[in-house]
């Protein structure tokens, strides 16, 4: 969750005609062709493990963004828009995991990744240094596409949902996922016996557990807390929490052991009605379990290929 919260104008005094923006850093859908073949990506990492990939904007570029399935929208470094020259566009009001608050926009006449190519775009205005990249991408921009994470060779496809998966059926665990403000929610999962929801968030270094977990645990007597730590959004803001260690993650079948995650609050389970019962925002450390990970927000579906060894946890001090 690149956690995105913005200093400025309180939520109270924006107009109520305001675009309403959910992201967690915290349009138009991808061409469905399938005459298109995948393209695979190489990945980088910023530093707190999150995975940026090349785009080009009108033309120009490749520009570094972060890849944020936890964004409904794609944003844009005030730096790049500056430089671009860009159009200013609608303020808007912006939902995130520290609150919501009113941020100014940009017009992106234009946006290829891979060899997909996104008319306008209404993104919002970050700052580059808090970014941590030129800019997010969003899943506006990838609401009709799959993506394909593979962990060994660090490379991304993206590719449509009539083409093949790059990860075998008859050798994946398939779980089914729902869609939740454009989202993708996973309920077949339980944390330590108790049954959890598992948000998918590509933009968060790690993992984050809402309060209603916690006391479920607590009850139990199966929480290990190692320490206090703050997670940095894309704003600069922070969210304070602690973080924890969980014995065991079980999604579709398969097990997530020793998960470090942070429990915080998260406006973030407030806005998607997740606040009451346990629920997971599973970010790359959760993810990084497995040696291939497919989403595919068509179908709604999530394809695990089990890792054959865990990758290492972040420590307390790592933000």
């Amino acid at each position: 969750m690149a956690l995105a919260a913005a200093v400025g104008t309180p939520p109270s005094v924006v107009a109520a005609s305001s675009p309403v923006l959910r992201f967690e850093a915290l349009s138009q859908p991808l061409a469905d062709d399938p005459s298109v073949a995948p393209d695979k990506l190489g990945f980088a990492r910023d530093a707190y493990q999150r995975m940026t990939v090349p785009v080009r904007l009108s033309g120009k570029g490749p520009f570094r963004f972060l890849v944020d399935t936890g964004s409904d929208r794609t944003a844009i470094s005030r730096e790049l828009a500056a430089t671009l020259g860009l159009d200013p566009g609608p303020r808007a009001r912006l939902h995130s995991a520290t609150g919501a608050t009113q941020v100014a926009m940009a017009i992106i006449p234009s946006l290829i990744v891979s060899r997909r190519t996104l008319g306008r775009i209404d993104a919002p205005l970050l700052d580059a240094a808090d970014i941590g990249a030129d800019g997010i991408l969003g899943i506006d921009a990838l609401r009709s596409e799959r993506l394909s994470f593979d962990f060994i060779a660090r490379t991304l496809s993206i590719s449509t949902a009539q083409q093949a998966p790059d990860i075998d059926d008859r050798h994946a665990i398939i779980v089914r996922a729902k869609r939740r403000d454009g989202r993708l929610v996973i309920t077949d999962a339980a944390a330590e016996g108790h049954h959890v929801s598992v948000v998918l968030d590509t933009g968060s270094q790690y993992s984050v557990g809402n309060a209603a977990l916690r006391r479920a645990l607590e009850r139990r007597g199966a929480l290990d807390i190692r320490g206090p730590i703050e997670l940095v959004s894309v704003t600069g803001a922070t969210l304070r929490g602690e973080l924890a260690v969980i014995r065991d993650l079980q999604i579709g079948g398969t097990t997530v052991r020793g998960l470090a995650l942070v429990f915080a609050d998260a406006h973030t389970f407030r806005q998607l009605d997740l606040d009451r019962r346990p629920a997971i925002l599973l970010g790359m450390n959760g993810l990084e379990s497995f040696d291939k990970v497919s989403i595919d927000f068509a179908s709604r579906k999530l394809r695990l290929l089990v890792s054959r060894t865990p990758p290492p946890q972040p420590r307390i001090g790592q933000r």
